[in-house]
């Protein structure tokens, strides 16, 4: 009997479904044929049934039977009659773009831009069962969620698209990332457990309300770095640490419609805490600005805390030339302030029912100013001065103030 020569191994989709795929193939003889998926020495052969020699030369094989590979991984189909003679189909890939682990950057809006790394080259370019624009992205969030449930993770999917790359909208709190990705070679889909992550961060500021003009005000607080974690019970937890040598900016402004503007540059220290000192230069609104970062399939969200504080003006001497004179001596109230400017200061005394009461006003000059006035009461008396408020050369208010009492002693 003369040798069956099988020949012509064909491979193609058998409808525009794409879920099976029909083999093809030629013999001088009908005979029962084997078929067989191979794919190199290193992994065993995948049966694919058997065809009996009244059937046609033709066999429809499941695209989930052969399932994907996430490299590209050429294969064959083998066809062979029990004589031992065979034929092969041409080389194809069943290629599945492994998803998880995109790089991230920040979008305008503050949302984030999600890219798949360059995808594989084909090792079998132009093969009957390529599909091009098949594959579909489903981006995958993972965060805390509230409520939360015991033995889940909260996630969030957002809308499945045809490109290798898209926005994730800002969330506001700290997750995990994972493309999933499906083809015709799996339909369901695929992730891996390895994606980007999304950090946030955590940034306090503490400072006095007012001090007085000129003074040093400290500013402190603390930075820390926000994520998920994921525990035994396969609960998603949003996790802290404090985070050590950290760079950050000290900004100002003078009013809250004005720009902010750079104050001076920071830094976190060991134990992810800082303190700023500056002089009060006047009132503004100040702001410790974390900035973003990235780093490879990561990025961190920045963050800024603000406070106001005030300034008063500050007293550097207000008090009697002699707080002990005799009476018909006029006496004579001397003041000092800062900053140093024109302004009309109003001197006053207690009266004898304990209220304050208005004497004489005192235009400034540089900041310092001397009055006489009669006083013919003997006794101790106490007297103050109020000192209106002022706008710095640079556009900041400086509050006004009382002194503290100081006395005069009329003998």
């Amino acid at each position: 009997m003369a040798a069956v020569a099988v020949d012509e191994v064909t491979i193609g989709w058998a409808d525009a479904t794409h879920t099976k795929i029909r083999v093809t193939w030629t013999e001088t003889a009908p005979v029962a044929n084997t078929l067989r998926l191979e794919v190199g020495w290193w992994e065993e052969p995948l049966p694919l049934g058997s065809v009996a020699a009244t059937a046609p030369n033709e066999a429809l094989i499941n695209t989930s039977y052969l399932g994907y590979k996430t490299s590209n991984e050429s294969a064959q189909i083998v066809v062979a009659d029990p004589a031992g003679n065979e034929a092969r189909s041409v080389s194809f890939d069943r290629y599945l773009r492994q998803g998880s682990a995109p790089n991230l950057a920040l979008a305008p809006d503050r949302s984030l831009r999600w890219t798949l790394p360059a995808e594989q080259p084909d090792t079998t370019p132009n093969d009957p069962l390529d599909l091009a624009g098949t594959t579909k992205y489903t981006p995958r969030l993972v965060l805390d969620m509230q409520p939360r449930v015991v033995g889940d993770c909260g996630e969030l999917r957002l809308p499945t698209t045809s490109e290798d790359s898209g926005l994730i909208p800002e969330q506001g709190k700290p997750s995990d990332v994972t493309i999933g990705t499906a083809n015709e070679w799996n339909p369901r889909g695929a992730s891996d457990e390895f994606g980007g992550t999304i950090a946030t961060t955590g940034l306090t500021v503490t400072g006095p309300s007012s001090t007085p003009y000129g003074s040093a005000l400290q500013l402190t607080g603390e930075v820390r770095y926000r994520y998920i974690t994921m525990n035994a019970a396969d609960v998603c937890k949003e996790t802290s640490y404090l985070l050590p040598n950290e760079p950050l900016v000290l900004q100002g402004r003078n009013s809250s419609t004005s720009p902010w503007y750079v104050v001076g540059n920071l830094k976190t220290d060991v134990y992810g805490r800082y303190t700023a000192t500056v002089k009060n230069p006047g009132g503004r609104e100040y702001r410790v600005v974390r900035p973003d970062t990235s780093w490879i399939n990561g990025f961190q969200y920045g963050a800024a805390a603000s406070l106001t504080v005030r300034a008063t003006t500050r007293l550097v001497s207000a008090k009697f030339v002699q707080p002990v004179i005799s009476l018909g001596t006029r006496p004579q109230a001397y003041l000092w302030v800062d900053p140093a400017g024109t302004q009309k200061a109003a001197l006053q005394f207690k009266n004898a029912s304990g209220a304050w009461q208005g004497l004489t006003y005192k235009t400034l000059y540089a900041g310092r100013g001397l009055v006489s006035f009669p006083w013919n009461r003997r006794g101790s008396v106490q007297f103050r001065w109020w000192v209106p408020g002022s706008t710095t050369s640079t556009g900041l208010v400086v509050d006004p103030v009382y002194s503290s009492p100081f006395s005069l002693t009329v003998r």
